[in-house]
């Protein structure tokens, strides 16, 4: 019953310590992909987005709370994971000439949910005035929130 106690102890603190790493994670991980070239330019691109979301995020929150809880950023940075993941499986499960729609309907959740309510538009919606990308989000996104409308849309 000890051992059984101890582990579970020592889980929780690995458990802890790894979630106060999952920003740097995210950005570790989309870092690595957007510069691996064995992957097809539309990965890179979307990893290129997801990296610069998690900096612009990082960024801004240090910016207007320099004492604000690693956790924030852990969580923002997994609902953008869960919310770009959501959107890369409904994008590519839809016809060709659905995807218009899967874009837009992700990129007005996006824009619905602004976390900063930065005034630099030109910016923080540089990936919807580029039509190279398919991420047409705002960089300026409050991912949990995002994340939570767009799964409440979809159980519809």
């Amino acid at each position: 019953m000890k051992r059984i106690l101890f582990l579970l102890s020592v889980l929780s603190i690995v458990v802890a310590a790894n979630a106060q790493e999952a920003y740097n994670e995210a950005i570790r991980m989309a870092k690595a992909v957007a510069d691996d070239t064995s992957k097809s330019l539309e990965e890179r691109k979307i990893a290129t987005f997801k990296k610069d979301a998690l900096y612009y995020l990082g960024s801004q929150s240090y910016k207007l709370t320099p004492d604000s809880s690693v956790t924030v950023l852990d969580h923002q940075a997994l609902a953008l994971f869960q919310f770009i993941n959501l959107f890369q499986g409904r994008y590519l499960m839809a016809a060709k000439k659905d995807r218009p729609a899967i874009i837009d309907q992700f990129k007005r959740v996006s824009l619905a949910h602004p976390r900063f309510h930065d005034p630099n538009k030109e910016y923080v919606l540089a990936y919807i005035t580029n039509a190279g990308y398919i991420t047409q989000f705002s960089l300026d996104t409050d991912w949990v929130a995002a994340y939570n409308a767009i799964r409440r849309k979809m159980q519809k």
